[in-house]
């Protein structure tokens, strides 16, 4: 008797263990890669970003100094120590968002040249310093980094800051910004479903061993 009630207990609990172990969903709201960038020395624009206060960044890709961006970063990339003129980086872009918490993920690698870099991200409540050495390529890599905006338009900036020994013409290499949604888990509605018919079968095993 205990065998079998068990037996139905079990069977019925699988359906509430597959919706547990559903997988997480999220949404893009934000992406760039700068494939569509056009590749330039001393810009003001880089995809869907611009610089201010005067400064300037480098599309660079392809025969264009696009050995830079090593991997994890591919096709072009952006240097944010701009060529000539105030070259100390300074790019932005403005998403409008509601209230909540996202996801940010970027690539931010070293110069590649020699020089070590600083630059300081910073969206929402994340504002984050990253010293890279010229060959690192790890330290920079922020994947899903939880931010909680208050709402409304958000700037999202990568600022490359002066650094002892550097000229400014050479800064951290930039590639691969997201923003998206936080993943939660969504049950679908053949998996509420199954939920349903197994709450039944425990119910009714219940029923059974009181009757019993």
């Amino acid at each position: 008797m205990k065998q079998s009630l068990l037996k139905y207990v079990l069977t019925a609990s699988l359906p509430v263990l597959t919706l547990i172990t559903l997988p997480a969903h999220a949404s893009t709201i934000f992406s760039e890669n700068f494939e569509t960038a056009t590749v330039n020395l001393d810009v003001t624009q880089a995809g869907q970003f611009n610089t201010i206060l005067g400064t300037n960044v480098d599309v660079v890709g392809g025969s264009n100094f696009g050995y830079l961006c090593v991997g994890p970063e591919s096709g072009n990339c952006v240097d944010l120590g701009g060529t000539g003129g105030d070259a100390f980086g300074d790019l932005v872009t403005t998403i409008t968002l509601a209230p909540g918490t996202y996801d940010l993920s970027f690539d931010l690698i070293g110069s590649q040249r020699g020089d070590t870099t600083s630059t300081t991200v910073s969206f929402g409540d994340y504002s984050q310093t990253f010293i890279l050495a010229s060959s690192d390529t790890t330290s920079g890599i922020v994947l899903n980094q939880l931010v909680n905006v208050t709402g409304g338009p958000t700037t999202l900036q990568f600022l490359n800051n002066a650094y002892p020994g550097d000229d400014g013409n050479i800064g951290a290499l930039l590639d691969n910004v997201s923003v998206t949604t936080t993943a939660s888990p969504v049950p679908e509605p053949g998996t509420l479903a199954m939920m349903t018919t197994g709450l039944i079968g425990l119910a009714g095993a219940a029923r059974r061993r009181f009757v019993a």
